[in-house]
């Protein structure tokens, strides 16, 4: 019984001096770990309209290239490019346009100004999808 007990302090031991894994382990981050570089679609809700219909390309070094279309109606398209900035934890990339995005392997969330998943009913609606392919988007 001693020995167990001699054991398991021992066990304890060595437990205390791993290092913790962290939780913004860059290695094993979205910008190291998987292909994000691609093309992503995907039908944002809209509150005035019938949905923002937004594809985005992500390319190398951090460059993107996003177009929207407003559905309904009255259909406005923005189209525009420019770079990226991946956080400290580099699963989250920010446009120099202002969003926010949540980066995985097949698609992207976008997020609030704090971060945060967008809640609600809508919310699996605030997702783009990546699609086949690393070719330009076309105009619509």
């Amino acid at each position: 019984m001693k020995r167990i007990g001699i054991l398991l302090v021992i066990f304890a031991l060595i437990a205390c001096d791993q290092p913790e894994p962290t939780a913004h382990d860059i290695t094993a981050s979205s910008k190291h770990s998987i292909q994000w570089q691609g093309v992503y679609h995907g039908v944002f809700p809209c509150p005035s309209c019938e949905g923002m219909d937004t594809t985005i390309e992500l390319s190398l070094p951090n460059n993107y290239t996003i177009d929207t279309v407003r559905l309904g109606n009255d259909p406005l398209s923005y189209s525009g490019s420019g770079t990226f900035q991946w956080d400290k934890t580099g699963n989250i990339i920010i446009l120099d346009r202002g969003h926010i995005y949540q980066v995985y392997a097949d698609h992207l969330y976008l997020l609030d100004v704090e971060f945060k998943r967008i809640k609600g009913p809508d919310a699996e609606r605030y997702r783009v999808d990546k699609i086949k392919g690393l070719g330009s988007i076309s105009p619509n």
